[in-house]
């Protein structure tokens, strides 16, 4: 049998001064980069949410409401291209 070294108390400055062993910083490195990824698409998938919607809008205040027919009307709604 091995015998383990009792838990050791540090103050808060002393913790941050003795570096993480090297597999605990390459698993929190790898933890860092999948959550900005997330964050990443999270963002993104919110943007281009935001544009869709405020194009939307712009186009209901030129051509109006769609599917309410209006004989004057000048622009046309061409669909979703």
């Amino acid at each position: 049998m091995t015998s383990v070294s009792g838990a050791q108390v540090v103050t808060p400055a002393e913790a941050l001064e003795s570096p993480l062993p090297a597999a605990i910083q390459e698993a929190l490195e790898e933890l860092v980069g999948v959550a900005r990824e997330g964050l990443l698409a999270l963002s993104v998938g919110v943007g281009l949410s935001v544009v869709h919607q405020l194009m939307e809008a712009e186009v209901d205040e030129v051509v109006g409401p769609k599917g309410k027919h209006n004989p004057g009307r000048t622009a046309k709604r061409h669909g979703h291209e």
